[in-house]
């Protein structure tokens, strides 16, 4: 075990789940608990259910369920280290290092290693873009209308021309040079040799949410290509997963973030008095960013570039934003201008009072489909009919619904009730799309049915029930042994909880968290993560039932498996040992017929 149990408990009891959820998900009370739209599957009407009383999780659209480990592991799409380490950081619980296994400490010391050359790099660059080699690159930023306080500000600095200088500086300070590598700070060229992967470029360092330089965007000063360079995925930087200009933005007292395309936008815009900008390291956002974002923020503005590929990007962007139920908004800026353009032609006070002026995502869908389509062919008008009250039909707000359907209405010459009767359409589509999901799997996942709606096979649900009531161990012992258990899996997860409660002890879910390190105990888990959520209390009689239906379940197996050797012995022509198993099998179908009539 990496972590001790005394770690693992501690993580778990200063993370309430409420919280840690709801850096991801807008929850809202519901009775006793917390409901909102689960982040695990798409849908419209929420199902994700979140108890504090029990910390614990669970959807009844996609049946996912668990504790605030699993949520992490699952929305962070990590390990249940990265998850543990996830949520130390998160409380301010250092980890000690003796904690860790060999791997794990090589991996750490690893990531160290980078943070700390990357950060080294970055003062390397910013001193060397005010040193005489720099006078170009910083014109250039003068230019662009970027000052030295903003420049010190971001870490602003130049990669010099000739590719080996950062190499030979990094090396002299004894870094091995697979960690440069591993940096993505260097390259291996055809003859053996290495060299600096940036070569005269304005550099952008990329500083994550806990103040860490996790990579590099450079850029040239002239026609050559790419225009931007950025660093390759590493063990610390992946594109998708962070916002260049987080770690200012994060701070902002506005609970709003404006995103920007590229790197110069974020700045320009920062420097102006923009305190909550950050820009998405490319042209279409992604889940973890917009996770990222959720954790900060409820309120979104996206000003991309105005060019086709922009408004692609934006369109991209809305639908994955909305899907996490931020409140977004597009600022489009005039005449085909980037953010950084505007500002400084047009000043930051034009560009305050764009921001008063956002469209909202269904506002800036119906120009874009009014644009795209002719509203004079009949053809057309039907297109932008259906496209638009599809959309419509996501709206739960019925004032605003309705001030749309007029637009609409009159947009198309068509009236109002018939712009209704399709939202409707689309409402039932939607409604009849859930329920599907909801059976499928349902049916695809279990097989043993308790408590209404539930299917979760007996011994998994024999193994909640414990954790519940201890005492319920009474019904179990000396009818169920582990040792009878074929899923290994499954077993290693009774035995823990039997060796636990066998002279009186003490097992809660918590006690078990550290198994979910094992990638196939986790999916496990999930199923007693469910009956846990959903049961308010244990009886003897579920726990008999179950007790009842392992040990069916066992008999079909030694029947099925003596049929089989019976059917041997027969071929085999061995008739004393064919007596023997016909003996058996009928002392089995006895005690199964005693079962059931139990």
């Amino acid at each position: 075990m990496s972590y001790s149990k005394d770690v693992i408990d501690r993580v778990i009891e200063e993370n309430d789940i409420v919280d840690v959820v709801s850096s991801y998900v807008s929850l809202k009370k519901s009775g006793r608990d917390f409901k909102g739209l689960c982040p695990f599957h798409h849908e419209k009407t929420p199902s994700f259910n979140v108890s504090q009383e029990k910390q614990l999780y669970h959807c009844f659209g996609c049946q996912a369920s668990g504790n605030v480990i699993t949520f992490v592991m699952n929305i962070e799409n990590v390990g249940f280290k990265e998850a543990v380490e996830f949520l130390a950081d998160r409380a301010g619980i250092e980890i000690e290092e003796e904690n860790l296994s060999s791997l794990e400490y090589q991996k750490k010391k690893l990531k160290d290693e980078i943070y700390e050359v990357n950060r080294l790099a970055a003062l390397f660059y910013h001193k060397y873009l005010y040193s005489k080699f720099g006078q170009a690159a910083l014109k250039y930023l003068y230019d662009r209308g970027i000052d030295d306080i903003t420049i010190k500000r971001f870490g602003l600095g130049l990669s010099p021309a000739n590719g080996l200088e950062l190499f030979n500086y990094l090396k002299r300070r004894n870094y091995s040079i697979e960690v440069l590598l591993k940096a993505g700070l260097v390259l291996k060229g055809s003859s053996g040799s290495y060299y600096d992967r940036f070569k005269n470029r304005v550099m952008f360092p990329i500083i994550d949410e806990k103040n860490n330089v996790i990579g590099f965007g450079g850029r040239v000063m002239d026609d050559v290509k790419p225009k931007y360079l950025n660093t390759p995925e590493t063990v610390v930087f992946k594109k998708g997963k962070t916002l260049y200009g987080i770690n200012y933005a994060k701070k902002s007292k506005e609970d709003m973030l404006i995103i920007v395309e590229g790197y110069m936008d974020a700045i320009a815009l920062y420097q102006s008095g923009l305190d909550n900008v950050v820009a998405s390291l490319g042209t279409a956002l992604t889940i973890e960013q917009g996770r990222l974002i959720k954790k900060y923020k409820n309120t979104v503005v996206i000003s991309y570039d105005a060019d086709e590929a922009g408004i692609e990007a934006t369109m991209r962007g809305l639908n994955l934003l909305d899907e996490l139920d931020l409140n977004v908004n597009i600022l489009t800026v005039p005449n085909g201008k980037d953010p950084d353009e505007f500002v400084r032609k047009e000043g930051f006070d034009a560009f305050k009072k764009l921001l008063q002026k956002t469209d909202t995502l269904i506002e800036y869908k119906i120009k874009k489909y009014k644009k795209d389509l002719d509203l004079e062919k009949p053809s057309d008008r039907i297109k932008y009919i259906k496209k638009v009250c599809k959309d419509l039909a996501t709206l739960k707000d019925e004032v605003k619904r309705d001030v749309y359907i007029s637009i609409v209405s009159k947009d198309a010459e068509i009236p109002e009730n018939t712009i209704r009767a399709e939202i409707d359409q689309f409402v039932k589509g939607f409604l009849q799309n859930n329920k599907k999901i909801r059976y499928t799997v349902g049916n695809n996942r279990h097989n043993i049915k308790y408590s209404g709606a539930k299917k979760i096979p007996s011994l998994k649900y024999l193994i909640a029930l414990l954790l519940i009531d201890n005492k319920l161990y009474s019904r179990v012992k000396g009818k169920i042994s582990a040792d009878d258990i074929e899923d290994e899996h499954l077993k290693a997860v009774a035995s823990y909880v039997f060796e636990r409660l066998e002279d009186g002890g003490h097992v809660d879910v918590k006690d078990l968290s550290f198994m979910l390190d094992n990638a196939d105990l986790k999916d496990e888990f999930n199923d007693i993560f469910n009956v846990l959520y959903s049961e308010k209390m244990a009886s003897e009689k579920i726990v008999d039932d179950c007790v009842k239906e392992i040990i069916k379940d066992d008999i079909r197996k030694k029947i099925a498996n003596i049929k089989r050797e019976i059917d041997d012995s027969y071929n085999a022509g061995d008739m004393e040992k064919e007596r023997e198993l016909l003996i058996q099998l009928q002392k089995y179908e006895k005690e199964m017929l005693n079962l059931k009539n139990g």
